[in-house]
């Protein structure tokens, strides 16, 4: 009897992860404890090992699949000959039924009966039968079926289900008429198991898509031109509109290709998603002449450097930031939209943004107010060299309280970052530049000045707050011998 693989509970935050490939083939033997599937979840790339030995009968979840916690990724057996036969077969008529992964036994069910019509070649066919295991191994029932797909006098397809293990009468159903939306074996619009998903997904009702398949079979294409117009009726129903359907210009048809959004780019577009539709976003600008940190750091630099750690800015960003957040606790909370609750945190958990080749990801130092600046330094090494390698594990980005993104490495004037939700605040950090700063007795000098912008949830923290903030930071970044007396 095959075993079901399900999606782990990796973190108690993670509520789903995407199936970003698939590390055995399906039908080869697979031992317990051996890598079995790639799963991204919270930014993080983790292989899973195969809880038992056996082979891999069937991949549940597609490559590019987003799958809930607990959700079966792939079922395992015993190897032996009769039942690995029996799975090709069963494999290859689901794999018939086109695109995607059934979302239900009752839709792998149908796929097998939809797969019939098409080997059938529509109403102009013979007569087709075929034979389908229908058996608690595969968890669609304890019986077993036989589909036979036949054409009508009206031209539609007829599907026969006969029960046999059962002794229950066969029973017929027939397409409906053309006006209709054409019906499967068990009443339901024809549909690939992936056009019924998404349609689900856009809110298209499935029985108002025409087919452009065999027999009238809802694709995945049908699905995405029927959603097109639905920004208006959305609108005006009075709830969000859709986002608009991309149009490519005429003439450029050749000149474009399309990728899925997937992987870290999707967690991504989540996140930030996320971050516009729950937060209310204000920012706050102000710049800290850093001439005295300028010097201690290059004082320090060699004594680090000895520790084998590299003392860059940021540990002292760092330690100001901190510091700021105990004079003003409010930018250390997040909102529990669910229960109406602010939470107040007693810890600090300092994520960093991090650039890789695949995308923006953010590490969290933990309890960063109860480090040395040797520590921050080598940890803020650690994490980036993990993020940039995509080595990151779930822990590692989990639980964060503050943000700060080091923008100066890169560039820009200042910037509006992108509060990484439900933290209630993020810190830019820009690069550090020489500009002609005024003294109190009149005189003009180069001195080298830092821009800092404070994204923070108004809801939150308010305006006078986040500003006193800043300046706290500020005070502490150009004195900086005050905040070392306990590093």
């Amino acid at each position: 009897m095959p075993k079901d693989v399900v999606l782990p509970e990796l973190a108690e935050s993670v509520v789903e992860g995407e199936v970003t490939a698939w590390l055995i083939e399906g039908g080869a033997h697979v031992d317990a404890d051996e890598p079995l599937v790639e799963v991204m979840t919270d930014k993080v790339t983790v292989e899973l090992p195969s809880p038992f030995g056996g082979v891999l009968v069937d991949q549940v979840a597609a490559v590019g699949e987003v799958v809930a916690v607990g959700a079966v990724l792939g079922r395992i057996e015993e190897s032996t000959a009769g039942d690995a036969a029996q799975s090709a077969v069963s494999k290859g008529a689901a794999a018939d039924a086109g695109p995607g992964v059934p979302d239900t036994p009752g839709e792998a069910v149908e796929a097998e009966v939809e797969a019939v019509v098409d080997e059938a070649g529509g109403p102009s066919a013979d007569p087709a039968e075929v034979a389908v295991d229908v058996s608690a191994d595969d968890d669609r029932g304890d019986e077993r079926s036989l589909f036979r797909a036949d054409t009508s006098a009206t031209g539609g397809p007829v599907l026969q289900v006969r029960r046999g293990a059962t002794g229950a009468a066969a029973s017929d159903r027939r397409a409906p008429a053309a006006a209709e939306a054409p019906r499967g074996a068990f009443g339901r619009v024809v549909a690939v198991p992936a056009a019924r998903r998404l349609a689900r997904e856009l809110g298209v009702p499935i029985e108002q898509v025409e087919g452009s398949g065999p027999s009238g079979r809802v694709r995945v294409a049908d699905v995405e031109r029927h959603g097109e117009p639905r920004a208006t009726v959305g609108a005006a129903a009075g709830g969000m509109p859709p986002a608009p359907r991309y149009q490519t210009p005429a003439g450029f048809e050749d000149r474009e290709t399309r990728t899925p959004l997937r992987g870290l780019r999707r967690v991504i577009a989540q996140q930030l998603s996320a971050s516009h539709l729950h937060t209310v976003r204000a920012l706050h600008v102000d710049e800290a002449d850093v001439s005295a940190l300028v010097r201690l750091r290059e004082t320090l630099k060699p004594r680090a450097e000895a520790r084998g750690a590299k003392l860059s800015y940021l540990p002292f960003v760092m330690k100001a930031v901190f510091h700021a957040l105990r004079a003003f606790p409010a930018l250390n909370t997040s909102l529990d939209e669910a229960t109406g609750e602010i939470v107040h945190k007693d810890y600090v958990n300092l994520g960093l943004a991090v650039a890789t080749e695949a995308g923006l990801v953010v590490p969290v130092i933990r309890e960063a107010h109860q480090r040395t600046l040797i520590d921050l330094a080598a940890e803020t090494q650690r994490l980036a060299d993990l993020a940039r390698r995509g080595a990151l594990a779930p822990d590692d980005v989990r639980g964060g309280s503050f943000t700060i993104t080091n923008i100066g490495s890169i560039g820009g004037l200042f910037s509006f970052p992108i509060i990484n939700a439900p933290d209630a605040a993020i810190l830019g950090v820009h690069s550090i530049k020489k500009r002609p700063v005024v003294l109190e007795d009149d005189t003009i000098v180069a001195r080298p000045m830092l821009y800092l912008s404070l994204s923070f949830d108004h809801r939150l923290v308010d305006g006078a707050e986040a500003a006193r903030f800043t300046s706290h930071v500020i005070d502490l970044l150009q004195t900086p011998e005050a905040f070392l007396l306990d590093a």
